[in-house]
């Protein structure tokens, strides 16, 4: 009998190849709470962190810049949930 190819059915992964680097390691590594606006473009539309995979920094950056994102949600510097979300689960009550 002929042999059949295996194929996995978990071949194709949910995430593609992580996307090039907008941000350089220096401005992580000088990077504070106060950068809002560094911060912000580690945070998705819905108020959560991104993963590494999508932002392409390496896991120690990551847990930096969350380590930092938390710190400035404390302080009151970037919202823990953004104004749009809040309003679509308000409407729903």
């Amino acid at each position: 009998m002929a042999q059949q190819k295996r194929t996995s059915k978990f071949k194709s992964s949910k995430y593609e190849a992580p996307k090039q680097r907008r941000i350089t390691k220096e401005q992580i590594a000088k990077a504070t709470y106060k950068d809002v606006k560094l911060l912000e473009k580690f945070i998705s539309d819905r108020g959560k962190i991104r993963s590494s995979l999508i932002t392409g920094i390496t896991k120690q950056e990551q847990a930096k810049v969350a380590r930092l994102i938390k710190i400035a949600r404390e302080l009151a510097l970037l919202p823990y949930v953004t104004t749009s979300t809040y309003k679509q689960s308000y409407n729903r009550r």
